[in-house]
């Protein structure tokens, strides 16, 4: 027997203004019988299991006939559960109770604790599934809903569907909104009142118009920004609905949220995006997190209409998400997308051991921040990418129409993604999914040049290490010559897989895989994991006082990719110079510090962090040598770089319970010259 959740309504769903955040909500669920047992079993269905988070005190369950029902919570501490107790039984006799129905009312309060990305605060409020803040047999399931959120008259509130309208109650202020068709989210959003939300963006380009809207909710001063966010998010819209399938909502709203948190935050509902002051301020800054928004975008596709079967295909989610962003990238901006993939290829294989993807969304709870990224988000990605070489890209797009048009409305898993590329390839891709989904190997790629038979012929052998015997990909070679490059391709076949090119003229130089279009150990990968390692324990040396100790391993950790490979010397000097720093060595100190300002690295906001900051350290240094002068001129010059980083607060550990900004420290110094 399975139940459905075919409508859903929260009313009357009230926030309240004390310091505690207080949630008090009614919900109306009605469920449905949708598969029945076989007639000789005859049980009955005497009870519904629910989810709501534990923090919240449940005041009365009650059904259609007016019925007070009787519930038990979990024994288990922190467990979601409640099973409710029907006041009549439904009788199970074979289908002929399918499509029975059972209506619930809850009403329910109290305080949800905090977390990462859900909050209650007095600038603002969301609620995602995830924090089972409502009633639920199923969070991902697809339902029809009416949502009435009550907040204060100041306020404005936003959820999946239309609205139908608001209405003010004396300091209260009622938004009603009712979705047209079936989706997976109950997510609300509110906010203070910043002004009405309305079409930021109706498409006029001259293709054929957008069949939907852009709103923003942003503030009169932010309007501009909102624009600019708008007509990009029109852009993604449109590149998704080719390549995906036709963007199913009539509107997309921008909201402002997450108040007091720095960087780029946001979180994608049905119909609506939330997003973090810092991406409505930097969003269009060059270098500023590229991938934020279009991965965002991307979920409104996967996974909100095609949902997970499970956790553990979470490759389906985040990883589909970054590879899209990845293609939106290579359209519009491919230096930035070539970025985007030479970090993912140098940090993916930074952890150690490697989690293997098939842990999905768990990892989430399993992993650090850190290493779920470096595994969900660009081996993940990086995986995509592979799949390419071994179907080709027009394939990987049809797959991905299918399986939007297959399973939209619907939950999926990576079975399901397998055998449609099975059937869209006419292959057997058990190995490909077993090998990078499952496992935690990593190709190595090499080339052994053998004699040629003719001038212009170059022959060899592609060489792959630690691969089963059926592996299989198209490894791509840029051959150069005299009169240019020529690009070659070999289909690859187990270990060890022959190939001969003619070309005009000899052969100087072979490149394998220039576009870093597999996912495979690189020289920077290696050298990034070596330099990690090494670094690994300088923390503790540093809050032990053992600065030179701590200095010495840095430069160890640089003598290892003295061609920075690995694009981390600005980081490490970074580090070097501040260590010197603290242990007072400030000549030392000095041309470190002037060093990281010449560099640069993969991350463009990390690199002009590093900057910044190194300013900041050198107006230290000139400051405490008396030189009141030379402190000014490098403060003054590190307020020169006007990049997000130089606003990001952040501690270090000669201060790990103080944050500030290299911009608040620039201004001290360029105002007193002291430290």
């Amino acid at each position: 027997m399975a139940i459905c959740p075919c409508k859903r309504a929260q009313q009357g769903s009230t926030f309240s203004r004390s310091k505690r955040r207080v949630l008090r909500a009614r919900a109306e669920v009605t469920l449905r019988v949708v598969e029945a047992l076989p007639p000789q079993s005859n049980p009955s269905l005497d009870a519904i299991e629910f989810e709501l988070n534990p923090h919240l005190k449940i005041l009365e369950i009650t059904d259609a006939q007016g019925h007070k029902l009787g519930f038990d919570r979990s024994g288990r501490l922190g467990s979601p559960k409640v099973s409710v107790r029907l006041a009549e039984p439904i009788k199970m006799a074979g289908t002929q109770t399918s499509g029975a129905l059972a209506k619930l009312t809850f009403r329910y309060e109290g305080v949800l604790p905090p977390q990462p990305l859900d909050y209650i605060t007095k600038d603002g409020i969301l609620l995602r599934d995830e924090s089972r803040w409502y009633p639920a047999v199923d969070l991902s399931a697809f339902t029809e809903s009416q949502i009435t959120i009550t907040v204060p008259s100041n306020w404005n509130a936003v959820t999946s569907g239309q609205p139908q309208g608001s209405t003010s109650a004396g300091p209260a202020a009622i938004y009603r909104w009712r979705t047209s068709r079936a989706v997976s989210s109950r997510a609300i959003v509110a906010f203070p009142a910043q002004g009405p939300c309305g079409p930021a963006f109706r498409d006029v380009s001259p293709s054929p118009p957008l069949p939907y809207d852009v709103s923003a909710c942003f503030p009169p001063e932010q309007a501009k920004t909102g624009d600019r966010l708008a007509i990009e998010i029109a852009a993604l819209l449109r590149t998704y609905s080719n390549l995906e399938g036709p963007y199913p909502h009539s509107t997309l709203t921008i909201v402002k949220g997450f108040p007091n948190q720095g960087g780029a935050v946001g979180y994608s509902a049905p119909g609506f995006l939330v997003v973090s002051e810092d991406v409505v301020k930097f969003h269009d800054y060059p270098g500023y997190a590229p991938e934020f928004l279009p991965h965002e975008i991307a979920h409104q596709w996967f996974p909100i209409e095609v949902t997970l079967a499970r956790e553990e295909d979470g490759w389906l989610a985040e990883s589909l998400a970054e590879y899209l962003a990845w293609r939106y990238l290579r359209e519009r901006d491919p230096a930035r997308a070539r970025r985007m993939v030479a970090q993912a290829m140098r940090d993916a294989l930074a952890p150690e051991p490697l989690p293997p993807l098939s842990l999905g969304l768990r990892l989430f709870a399993l992993e650090g921040e850190s290493v779920t990224h470096a595994t969900l988000y660009q081996r993940g990605m990086l995986v995509f990418r592979t799949l390419e070489t071994v179907i080709d890209r027009e394939r990987v797009d049809r797959v991905l129409r299918e399986y939007y048009q297959r399973y939209a409305g619907k939950a999926a898993s990576i079975a399901d993604f397998r055998r449609l590329c099975e059937e869209i390839s006419g292959r057997n891709l058990r190995w490909f999914f077993d090998y990078f989904i499952e496992g935690t190997r990593i190709p190595q790629v090499a080339i052994r040049r053998t004699r040629s038979a003719a001038p212009n012929e170059v022959s060899g052998e592609i060489i792959l290490r630690n691969v089963p015997p059926e592996f299989n990909v198209r490894v791509e070679m840029r051959l150069e010559t005299a009169g240019g490059p020529v690009e070659h391709s070999v289909a690859t076949r187990g270990e060890v897989t022959p190939f001969t090119a003619t070309t005009p003229q000899p052969v100087t130089r072979i490149t394998l895989d220039p576009d870093q279009r597999i996912l495979r150990w690189t020289e920077a990968a290696e050298r990034n994991r070596r330099q990690r390692a090494l670094l690994a324990g300088i923390d503790k040396l540093e809050q032990a006082g053992q600065f030179s100790r701590a200095a010495q391993i840095c430069t160890q950790a640089l003598a290892l990719d003295p061609e920075n490979l690995a694009s981390n010397e600005q980081q490490i000097r970074f580090e070097l110079g501040r260590l010197l720093y603290r242990g007072e060595r400030f000549t030392a100190a000095l041309p470190e510090f002037e060093r990281v300002l010449a560099l640069g690295s993969l991350d463009p906001m990390a690199s002009d962090l590093q900057r910044a900051w190194s300013r900041v350290y050198r107006a230290r240094i000139e400051s405490r040598r008396g030189h009141a002068a030379a402190a000014r001129a490098e403060a003054q010059a590190g307020l020169a770089i006007k990049s997000p980083a130089v606003q990001t607060r952040v501690s270090w550990p000669d201060a790990p319970a103080r944050e500030s900004s290299a911009a608040e420290e620039l201004r001290a110094l360029a105002g007193q010259a002291v430290h």
